[in-house]
């Protein structure tokens, strides 16, 4: 029995240290791939609504990010700059760019953003750039 219970631990292991693995050599454009959830947020420093907040979802999609809220869905390209610090996303819609900052770890996903023409913002700080979105996310499994 002591054998077939270290072959179960070893095993384990092995796949625990496999998947973290996978994980780390992923980068930022595929780790980010998929549906988010907003879970709380604010813009020009106010609080979202729960029931705003319940309704929004944001896809991504190769380069294309879809938002989604219960009376309207919209497209807007995006670009990750995972070299900047903080790391950068750029969002283009109708030929004019947003800038703004993410921090992606797991299953949950920052973005600070202004408005088009809005310096990038150099920290999660909301109220030191108060004319920028905050958007708190968690991976829709």
């Amino acid at each position: 029995m002591r054998i077939l219970d270290l072959s179960i631990a070893i095993s384990v292991c092995v796949l625990v240290v496999s998947v973290e693995a996978e994980e780390k050599a992923m980068t930022d454009e595929q780790k980010i791939q998929g549906t988010w959830q907003l879970v709380t947020g604010e813009r020009h420093g106010k609080a979202f609504s729960d029931e705003l907040v319940k309704g929004i979802t944001l896809s991504f999609s190769k380069d294309v990010l879809t938002t989604k809220n219960k009376d309207r869905e919209s497209d807007a390209k995006f670009r990750l700059r995972p070299e900047t610090a903080p790391k950068g996303i750029d969002l283009t819609m109708e030929g004019s760019v947003g800038e703004g900052i993410y921090a992606l770890e797991g299953d949950d996903l920052k973005i600070l953003h202004g408005e088009v023409g809005d310096p990038r913002p150099a920290t999660f700080d909301p109220k030191a750039f108060p004319t920028t979105s905050l958007l708190i996310l968690r991976r829709k499994l």
